[in-house]
């Protein structure tokens, strides 16, 4: 159901001014820790690795409910607002066709009874979390934003509330793919389409919108948009509505979605950029739920799926990047200062930040915080008349967010002009959109229609020709993806074969290059037809063809997009006789006693790796599926494919004896107690699947730490004297709740450079009621010294009740580390001598001369030493380096070989002692101190 409807159920409570929020805009200091996994540590599913931030061409959806807290929608049927763990929100299946995967999507976000102020931050799981914010709230605001946000690892995107509680209401508006034809982005606006308040886009009906009610705005073939958008892309504000309801935007002619795009309160004024299917008559229909209310309508631009080179299409960034802050003077000079009334500031984003100067249009959130009055935001193109339109509406003091798409001014510039009063604002870049105008691809083909592979693999070439009108270019490159055409169009079955190709080099397991220049140049790749299949025919076809030139031109063709006279062959195959089989499943959590154990307090990984076997056509694609208490399931998939003729991600080794990485999302909603991989599902390259259910594999223990709890951990030393001899310490902490006594503590160490280990974990009980366990830090014998963190902490009681701390289980750290004493003296020598003063000439090279040395005690042991030779004239001549030990009495052993060829005469030794903390003294060298007792000569002598 929309945010609010009619009341019955919940309201809003108008919050529309006073204090800024306490975590305004998310920024340095709002930014958290990163959530695990770590950026790196889990890749996306790539269909393009060589362009990883190539989301391709938008696919339009009506308005479709993905994640609603309050219903359980999207979060297997838990109800309830989030913390400050990470919500887990699978979009893979939003295409409605496994073979098409969403690249990025586009939501529309909407927090709602928030219990303090703060901000949501939405980003794809699987990596850090960015230092950006999407929207800004404070207690008890209902406020959306649209968001466009790359997809995650196995299709999922995350979301975080960085303040209290809150629901989060996700609605689909479309997404992004290469794997199908899809519309490319025109950027064209702002240009105000509907007013109510002036009867604009409404036959010059000057009239709110009333309640129940719907207005409808001709788009498709009005205001210089075509009559075949797909799509538009509207900043759409309600004003001055007399009762709290919500707007919803959709196709005319098309049944109205539950979704909303709007959620409001009585007299309040908010916007939200839309992006909504055009109706089979060039219509959109705006549905106001209760009251009366103005709505406004700017065009930003639309989308056109005939015309791939008109448009453009998206790439995202890595990361988002903050490229405005007038707080911080970022993007503005270093000058920090707010935008004054009637003001404009300019910001470079067209060869700024990894944006190209050609940028078509860039995507910004942007944000007002601090405004000293009410007005509105307007972001333009730099250059251009400044609209009448509007991007933003603000009271004074109000923190907002929306999104913006804005094309780029010939500067490579856009502004931002602030209406009344004076306002900070801030504008993070998500993406840009890039055109393909100048490039083409043309003579796609295989050289034979058909081949027989039904003995073994066939081979085919392959051969097409990239032009780019643009004379500037120095370089053109892409990828071609081949695969086997599923039934139906835009469906494919087995992994894809990606080949890049760049002009002028044949890439190795790629391309191969034939001829010509970056205006024209030629292409061909040698395809082996795999020998099975679904059936004894089957037809491969290239599915995608990507395209760039060094001026930062892009263009996406896919399925029917391509030339099909060419783009196929078809191919004699053999059935496979055998369906894949399964081994075997592994993880990568502690164990600890056998028994591996998971914190549910917080979002958390599961890491598995499944091995699998098919000899036939090999591994395609699988799912893991854990069933833990009350029959509460969790699943995750993996899906290899084949990139420069190797495999690529996930699986290792080979597709026939495949092992593949698996990763679950564990909700801080998951019930504590035994999880077990209950159901694994595998299909081979040739489409064939079997199912091995009924599994008990692999048990986790998940706990939420709700019956005991730690309170501090401490050690009886942060630093023991380890330098001579193993050294004994005690972790202590305090437990609450324990039934039974406490029965065991176990402490895991991450072990930095050296190695603790805990004596027994059976707990003593301390005085003042807290508990420690034994353990003990080797001794050093370099390295400068051991440092034991604590990472991990498993406390059972005597009822069985268990509770985990610590990165180990991915629960809240733990601040304890154990260090080797601090040794901040280099050895200091009280004496040294020679074994031998004197040698004669024929006996050099035989003998090695030994200078005894006696070192003051200290707490770290002598454990090196060199040795350097000078002549009567003090010119070193030789050196040696080695190490040494330290005896019970403080003497230390230098030693080194005489060189042969020394003349006949007298010569000094020098030396340095090295204890095991790294710290070194140097005697007897020149610029050094003296040796005591006297320097140590010796001589040569003739004989």
């Amino acid at each position: 159901m929309p945010i609010v409807g009619d009341g019955s159920r919940r309201r809003a409570r108008a919050v529309v001014a006073g204090a800024v929020l306490a975590a305004m805009v998310a920024g340095g200091s709002a930014a958290g820790a990163a959530d695990r996994p770590a950026a790196g540590e889990v890749k996306p599913r790539l269909a393009l690795p060589q362009q990883p931030e190539l989301a391709g061409g938008f696919v339009p959806t009506t308005p479709t409910r993905l994640l609603d807290t309050r219903e359980g929608v999207g979060t297997e049927g838990v109800s309830g607002p989030i913390g400050q763990s990470p919500l887990v929100l699978d979009v893979s299946g939003v295409s409605g066709n496994p073979s098409v995967k969403p690249t990025a999507v586009v939501l529309n976000v909407t927090v709602t009874e928030p219990t303090s102020g703060g901000y949501l931050t939405v980003y794809p799981w699987g990596g850090s979390r960015p230092g950006t914010s999407n929207l800004n709230f404070r207690a008890g605001e209902t406020i959306p934003n649209l968001v466009t946000v790359p997809v995650g690892t196995d299709g999922k995107v995350a979301l975080y509330n960085a303040g209290g509680r809150s629901h989060v209401i996700a609605d689909l508006a479309g997404y992004y793919t290469t794997d199908r034809p899809a519309a490319t982005y025109v950027a064209n606006g702002p240009t105000r389409l509907l007013d109510t308040r002036e009867g604009t886009g409404t036959g010059g009906v000057k009239a709110p919108v009333g309640a129940g009610k719907a207005v409808s705005l001709k788009v498709g073939g009005a205001s210089g948009i075509p009559a075949n958008a797909k799509a538009v892309t509207l900043n759409v504000t309600v004003t001055g509505p007399t009762n709290g309801g919500f707007l919803t935007v959709y196709p005319t002619g098309q049944a109205r979605p539950t979704a909303s795009n709007l959620n409001f309160v009585k007299d309040q004024t908010i916007p939200n950029l839309v992006t909504v299917p055009v109706g089979a008559d060039g219509k959109v229909d705006f549905f106001n739920a209760a009251g009366n209310t103005d709505v406004i309508a700017d065009l930003a631009g639309y989308y056109l799926d005939d015309a791939p080179k008109t448009g453009g299409v998206l790439q995202t960034l890595s990361s988002p990047t903050r490229l405005l802050d007038t707080r911080e003077g970022t993007g503005t000079g270093g000058v920090k200062a707010p935008v004054g009334p009637g003001k404009a500031v300019s910001l470079k984003v067209g060869g700024a930040s990894g944006i190209p100067a050609n940028a078509k249009a860039v995507t910004l959130n942007v944000t007002v915080t601090g405004p000293t009055n009410g007005g509105f935001l307007t972001v333009y193109p730099t250059g251009q008349a400044r609209p009448t339109a509007s991007n933003l509406n603000f009271v004074k003091d109000q923190t907002i967010p929306n999104l913006v798409t804005v094309p780029v001014g010939a500067d490579g510039k856009v502004d931002f002009f602030n209406a009344a009063g004076n306002t900070d604002v801030i504008a993070d870049a998500f993406g840009y959109y890039v055109a393909g105008d100048h490039l083409g691809l043309a003579d796609l083909k295989f050289s034979a229609a058909t081949v027989d592979a039904s003995a073994d693999v066939a081979g085919v070439d392959l051969g097409w020709t990239v032009t780019d009108s643009d004379a500037a270019a120095a370089q053109t490159g892409g990828s071609v993806v081949i695969r086997q055409q599923g039934a139906t169009a835009d469906s494919y079955v087995g992994q894809a074969y990606t080949i890049d190709f760049l002009h002028g080099q044949s890439l190795w397991n790629g391309a191969t290059y034939v001829s010509g220049d970056p205006a024209s140049s030629s292409y061909s790749y040698h395809f082996y037809v795999p020998r099975y299949a679904g059936s004894t025919s089957a037809k491969w076809v290239v599915s995608l063809v990507s395209l760039f030139d060094s001026e930062g031109q892009r263009q996406v063709l896919a399925g029917s997009a391509l030339d099909p006279s060419g783009r196929s062959v078809t191919a004699n195959t053999q059935v496979p006789s055998a369906l894949p089989g399964y081994s075997g499943v592994s993880n990568f959590l502690n164990t600890v006693d056998d028994v591996r154990y998971v914190y549910n307090g917080s979002t958390s990984l599961l890491h598995y790796r499944v091995d699998a076997q098919d000899q036939q056509s090999g591994v395609w694609q699988g799912t893991v599926e854990a069933t833990g208490p009350g029959g509460r399931t969790l699943r995750g998939s993996f899906e290899e494919m084949s990139y420069q003729g190797q495999q690529y991600s996930p699986c290792q080794h080979d597709i026939h004896y495949a092992t593949c990485d698996v990763y679950i999302p564990l909700p801080d909603t998951a019930p504590a107690g035994v999880w077990k991989v209950s159901k694994v599902t595998l299909t081979n390259n040739a489409g064939q699947t079997k199912t091995y259910s009924g599994l008990q594999d692999l048990p986790i223990t998940v706990t939420g730490n709700q019956t005991v709890t730690v309170a501090g951990l401490a050690a009886s030393a942060t630093e023991v004297d380890n330098w001579r001899q193993d050294a004994p310490f005690k972790v202590l902490t305090k437990v609450a709740g324990a039934q039974n006594g406490v029965s065991s503590i176990r402490v895991l160490f991450s072990n930095m450079g050296g190695s603790c280990v805990q004596n027994s974990t059976t707990p003593s009980q301390q005085p003042d009621g807290s508990y420690s366990v034994p353990a003990t830090m080797y001794r050093t014998y370099g390295n400068g010294g051991y440092t034991c963190q604590v990472n991990g902490l498993v406390v059972k009681d005597g009822a069985g009740h268990v509770s985990v701390y610590g990165s180990a289980f991915f629960a809240p750290e733990l601040d304890l580390k154990v260090s080797s004493t601090k040794v901040t003296a280099a050895p200091v020598v009280k004496s040294a001598a020679l074994s031998k003063t004197t040698m004669p000439k024929s006996q050099l090279g035989n003998w090695s001369y030994v200078t005894y040395v006696q070192v003051e005690p200290g707490v770290a042991p002598v454990t090196g030493d060199s040795a350097y030779l000078y002549d009567s004239t003090g010119k070193e001549i030789y050196q040696s380096f080695g190490g040494t030990s330290e005896g019970p009495d403080g003497k230390v052993s230098v030693g080194f070989p005489v060189p042969y060829g020394l003349a006949v005469g007298t010569y000094t030794v020098g030396f340095s002692v090295s204890n095991s903390a790294g710290l070194t003294s140097y005697w007897g060298m020149p610029g050094k101190p003296a040796v005591p007792g006297g320097p140590l000569v010796f001589t040569v002598t003739e004989g």
